[in-house]
C-alpha cells in the first residue's frame, strides 16, 4: 500500500490533522506505522479521495515524491496548487523546495512574495528569492532583477509588479521557443 504523511494528506485536503485523526479512529482511512509508533502514514489512496486539487494519474507519483522531500516535486506540486488558486498552499510546498536550493521553487517564492499571494507582499524578499534563482541558473531571474534594478520608482503596486514579471516570463520562454525553432536566426 502506497502511503503519505499526515501533513501531506492535510495539505491535499484542506483538513486539520485532528479531524484525519478522527477519521483514522473511525476506521475512515487506512494507515501503516513506521518504527515503534513513531509516524503514522495515511493510503495515498484514501489521501487521494480527499484532494480537493484536480489531479491527474501521474500527479500520484508527484505526491509521493514531494511528500518525500524531493524539492523538484515539492515545486511542481505547489505550481498544481497555484494553477488551481491555493496559493496558501502553494507557498507552504515552495518554501522547503526554495531551502533546497531549487532554482524554479526560489523563483515562484519571490513571485509569491512580491503580488502578495500566498505570503504577505514583500517586494524585497521576493526580490532576494529572485535572486537566488539567479545565481543558481534560473533563465528568467536575471532579467527581472535587471527590470527592478531599472524600473522607475517608486515601486509598483504588487499587482502591477506581478503583470511586469509575467511579462518577462512570457518574452524570456518565446525568445527561447524562437530560437530552438529558428536556429539560424541565433
Amino acid at each position: 500500500m502506497d502511503c503519505i504523511s499526515l501533513n501531506t494528506v492535510s495539505s491535499l485536503s484542506g483538513l486539520s490533522k485532528r479531524t484525519l485523526w478522527r477519521r483514522v479512529a473511525d476506521g475512515l482511512l487506512r494507515t501503516q506505522t513506521l518504527g515503534a509508533g513513531e509516524r503514522t502514514l495515511v493510503a495515498l489512496d484514501d489521501a487521494l479521495a480527499l484532494s480537493r486539487l484536480r489531479l491527474e494519474p501521474d500527479d500520484r507519483e508527484l505526491i509521493r515524491e514531494a511528500d518525500a522531500g524531493i524539492a523538484e516535486a515539492q515545486c511542481d506540486l505547489a505550481l498544481l496548487f497555484l494553477a488551481q488558486n491555493l496559493p496558501e498552499e502553494a507557498v507552504r510546498w515552495l518554501e522547503p523546495a526554495a531551502q533546497q536550493n531549487c532554482p524554479e521553487a526560489m523563483h515562484w517564492l519571490g513571485r509569491c512574495h512580491i503580488a502578495g499571494t500566498g505570503a504577505p507582499a514583500d517586494e524585497k524578499a521576493g526580490m532576494e528569492w529572485i535572486a537566488r534563482a539567479a545565481s543558481r541558473g534560473h533563465a528568467t531571474a536575471p532579467r527581472m532583477i535587471q527590470y527592478h534594478e531599472t524600473r522607475p520608482l517608486p515601486p509598483r503596486d504588487p499587482a502591477a509588479l506581478e503583470a511586469a514579471l509575467d511579462a518577462i516570463d512570457r518574452e524570456v520562454v518565446l525568445r527561447a521557443l524562437n530560437e530552438t525553432a529558428h536556429p539560424a536566426h541565433r
